[in-house]
């Protein structure tokens, strides 16, 4: 799709995802399709009462390790930013939020916790054109580039207090920045309050520099590519440990995509939905001390 963009694009896979018959394996963003805009053309396909189940349909038969990829992912992130909020984390912090609708569809596991949406400009003013479409709630919307800008200095200008215990949602954006844009990233995080957490996805170092040849990857690496968003940080395979030691942060939990997918995608009779892309995984990271 060279003429939709990658926040359109992985919420055109949520809304479809969203549209999957069987309700143990549907993505849980139902709002997905309403904060779409209307152009271009094709995602605005999934709003329309008539043709939605046939977009649905036609992305899980060509784009379904895609979909079902996006999943996965949502499912793992709420579940962080719920057990998160759940233990006491009073702040949550959403980093290129694109699209991104849980502050409105999670109200209820957010609670009184502060929001803050961060993007570049450009995206948040896209974003808070369609929030007008979504249920009401209090975000406070920063902008940065994740490269250039001093993230604690952005989020501290929007009210962010760093001694409070925080929850921050990392997703579809590492893949795209600079080895300096992460490593600034996770400096500032390990500055906040102990037992703040963090979740990032992530693409394995080893299909960016060639010594993993993966179809599927490959596939992907073209498409993003071509809509001018090229992949350019990954983490080699069992290195994430070492990375977030290096920033003195606490691993969590590195689940690799068929680890998720078995956790997320596993119907009650045993059988397990597919397919996935199996190039990289998930992290929850946490800032030691509680």
């Amino acid at each position: 799709m060279p003429t939709v963009s990658t926040a359109e694009s992985v919420t055109l896979l949520r809304a479809a995802g969203a549209l999957q018959p069987e309700q143990e394996l549907r993505n849980p963003d139902l709002l997905a399709s309403r904060i779409l805009p209307w152009w271009p053309p094709l995602p605005a396909m999934v709003k329309v009462p008539g043709l939605r189940l046939l977009v649905s349909r036609a992305i899980r038969k060509r784009a379904a390790a895609g979909m079902w990829y996006e999943v996965i992912r949502t499912k793992y992130m709420d579940d962080v930013l719920s057990a998160s909020t759940a233990a006491g984390a009073a702040q949550v912090v959403l980093l290129g939020a694109g699209f991104d609708s849980r502050a409105h569809r999670m109200r209820e596991e957010i609670g009184t916790a502060s929001i803050f949406e961060v993007d570049q400009p450009h995206m948040s003013v896209r974003k808070q054109e369609r929030v007008h479409a979504l249920p009401q709630c209090d975000v406070r919307y920063l902008t940065a580039n994740l490269e250039e800008d001093d993230l604690a200095e952005v989020l501290q200008k929007g009210g962010f207090d760093p001694t409070v215990r925080t929850v921050v949602l990392w997703s579809g954006v590492t893949p795209y920045l600079r080895a300096e844009g992460v490593e600034t990233t996770l400096r500032w995080f390990a500055r906040l309050a102990p037992g703040s957490s963090l979740v990032f996805d992530y693409c394995w170092q080893e299909i960016l520099d060639g010594t993993a040849v993966i179809p599927e990857a490959e596939a992907v690496l073209r498409q993003v590519a071509a809509r001018g968003e090229p992949w350019r940080w990954g983490i080699r395979r069992g290195r994430v440990e070492e990375l977030l030691a290096a920033h003195r942060l606490q691993l969590v939990e590195d689940l690799e995509s068929a680890a998720a997918q078995r956790r997320y995608l596993t119907r009650s009779d045993g059988s397990v939905q597919g397919p996935i892309w199996l190039f990289g995984g998930f992290v929850h990271a946490r800032v030691p001390g509680q």
